[in-house]
């Protein structure tokens, strides 16, 4: 079996601690954990089609569909997520879900130019 892990981040970079994280099938939550200290988390154990989903806080929620294999065939290969949550005044889900650190490292430093 395969696992996923990520690393949530608020518009400006910092860690976004104990916020709720689901996999969910089919309308039902089929994985949930919170993130850690860092805004890390990690679900194991897991292959197949799933709505990754990060819950609203003070930040807008995170939705993005990832399909979870044990071949290195789909986008997900490294199964790692980096996760820009956008402002909470946003009505829908307007944060970033991206696979490669390489452009969630240039989102971030776009978004906190001054």
């Amino acid at each position: 079996m395969s696992h996923v892990d990520g690393y949530v981040v608020n518009p400006v970079g910092r860690p976004v601690v104990d916020v709720e994280i689901t996999l969910v099938r089919d309308d039902k939550v089929a994985y949930q954990t919170k993130t850690d200290k860092s805004g890390e988390f990690r679900f194991d154990h897991v292959k197949g089609q799933f709505t990754f989903r990060v819950a609203r806080t003070e930040y807008a929620p995170a939705i993005q569909e990832i399909v979870v294999t044990d071949e290195v065939v789909t986008a997900l290969e490294r199964k790692r997520l980096y996760v820009i949550l956008g402002p909470g005044a946003c009505k829908d889900a307007c944060s970033s879900v991206m696979t490669s650190e390489k452009e969630f490292d240039r989102a971030i430093r776009e978004r906190t130019k001054h």
